[in-house]
């Protein structure tokens, strides 16, 4: 594992460019998570959703947005 501290310098467009990326990505996790629940409502009414039609969860995780606000605070 690195341990070694460096500087990196972007440019203001990099920047910009990598903020929509990173918004982009947080949209979509919001829309991918308003998707489960409304397939966890569905279910609690005992309405099956096929399997080939459920939302796939790109992360698992339980700290995806801590990660997109860390990034976002990084940079700047």
């Amino acid at each position: 594992m690195a341990t070694a501290n460096f500087t990196l310098t972007l440019t203001g467009e990099t920047i910009a460019n990598i903020r929509d990326a990173l918004l982009i990505g947080l949209a979509s996790y919001g829309e991918i998570e308003r998707l489960s629940a409304a397939q966890e409502i569905r279910a609690s009414y005992g309405k099956k959703i096929e399997r080939d039609r459920r939302v796939i969860h790109p992360t698992g995780a339980s700290d995806t947005v801590s990660c997109f606000a860390a990034a976002l605070r990084a940079l700047g």
